[in-house]
């Protein structure tokens, strides 16, 4: 098989591994979700503070966060077969930690290793897929992994809400917990099949130092990346404090709903997300229409906050917020997927990991500001009690997060597109 071959090959064995750490990425993302379904029960248990509870969820990014550049140099240089194995052993033993919880610090413990454990997961699938399939195939690959890694999203709100009302805290983490080692197993013995560390490719593999600082010297010498940031870094904060800590209890607050049914409408918004990395693996792959597709998406996810925000602050009949939410979950979707590939289309050869580690890490450092920044806003927007405060305090926090995201449209304009040379991020 010749080279050319070699690289549009999109072999069974390669789309077998592939499967297995996307499923770790569904992981990745069932996790970091689940803290605004299963931290408002044993809140409501322990009578934790609504600032404990978003410093408790924050854990996870912070984790997280310090991680991404060290998982996607780590991931570019010893293979994300090794990585990513270890990640899911470490995020299994978090995740029985969280379960058998009996206090707020075992609680964050948990969810700290968690989120330690999970960070390698979307640099790994995204090394694998460079390495393994054609570069025109990218976009459409990174769409594929993020719908069906958002499918965690899905799946950590209104079915978990359901099985920790069933089965309780520690039958389902303990149950996640081996699930999280069996794949970590079945990684470990497909270890020798990673393209990453394959004789063909030893020659393109830099220093793990190497990777790391080239990955930051990149992102602070180029102002397209640093635009991206400022984009990326707002719009998946913003969701990440809606989707992934306050909204079933923000749908509660405001319509006096019961749990299942706010998680039940919360849950529209990751389908939202999961449909838009659907759609954005088909559209506009070339890098010559990425522009485009960031500047639709992202003008599109702003106005979708505004009418989501005046929705519930309206207090308009709830399926109106429920279908405005899919659809600023779509847009963040649609947003990630040509993000994610334009990072790509900027990285030296073999550095791809690197380069979205780097900027995967400030992109979360985003999101534990605006976790704990909602936290901290909400609790003092309702230190008057009582139900009406509280309906006022969510709108007043985000009515601010709205305001940002609007605010960070100013990036657009600067954008240049996307080059079709690697490694062009001036």
């Amino acid at each position: 098989m010749n080279k050319n071959e070699s690289v549009l090959s999109t072999s069974g064995s390669k789309l077998s591994i592939y499967a297995l750490l996307v499923s770790a990425y569904f992981f990745s993302y069932f996790f970091r979700v689940s803290a605004s379904v299963s931290l408002p029960i044993v809140s409501a248990e322990w009578g934790m503070s609504a600032s404990l509870v978003g410093f408790i969820s924050s854990l996870y990014f912070y984790a997280y966060a310090f991680m991404q550049p060290i998982s996607g140099a780590l991931n570019d240089r010893f293979g994300p077969l090794r990585i990513v194995s270890f990640g899911m052993l470490t995020s299994g033993i978090g995740a029985l930690l969280f379960g058998f919880a009996a206090n707020p610090v075992m609680l964050g413990t948990g969810r700290l290793l968690t989120g330690l454990g999970l960070a390698p997961m979307l640099s790994g699938v995204l090394v694998f897929q460079s390495h393994s399939f054609h570069r025109d195939k990218y976009s459409f690959f990174s769409g594929i992994t993020y719908t069906l890694g958002n499918f965690g999203a899905v799946i950590s709100v209104a079915p978990l809400a359901f099985a920790l009302d069933r089965f309780g805290r520690r039958n389902v983490f303990i149950l996640l917990a081996v699930l999280n080692f069996v794949l970590a197993a079945s990684l470990i013995i497909l270890r020798r099949r990673d393209p990453v560390t394959t004789a063909g490719n030893t020659t393109e593999r830099s220093s793990f130092i190497d990777n790391l600082k080239d990955s930051f010297r990149k992102i602070f010498k180029s102002r397209q990346l640093k635009l991206m940031l400022i984009l990326w870094g707002t719009s998946f904060g913003s969701l990440m404090a809606l989707q992934g800590l306050w909204a079933v209890t923000w749908y509660q607050s405001a319509y006096g709903v019961s749990y299942g049914t706010a998680s039940l409408w919360s849950t529209l918004i990751s389908i939202g997300v999961m449909v838009g990395n659907f759609a954005g693996a088909y559209i506009a792959r070339p890098a010559r229409l990425r522009l485009t597709a960031i500047i639709v998406s992202c003008v599109s996810y702003g106005a979708a906050w505004i009418v989501f925000w005046l929705s519930m602050k309206s207090q308009l009949p709830i399926p109106v917020p429920g279908i405005v939410g899919f659809f600023l979950g779509f847009c963040a979707g649609v947003t990630y997927d040509h993000l994610t590939a334009g990072v790509n289309d900027l990285a030296m050869k073999g550095r791809g990991g690197s380069l979205f580690g780097g900027m995967n890490l400030f992109t979360f450092i985003s999101v534990i500001i605006f976790q704990s920044g909602t936290g901290f806003l909400v609790q003092r927007f309702s230190s008057s009690g009582g139900a009406e405060a509280q309906i006022r305090a969510f709108n007043s926090t985000f009515g601010i997060v709205t305001l940002l995201v609007i605010i960070s449209l100013v990036a657009l304009p600067f954008l240049k597109s996307f080059s079709e040379q690697r490694g062009d991020v001036l």
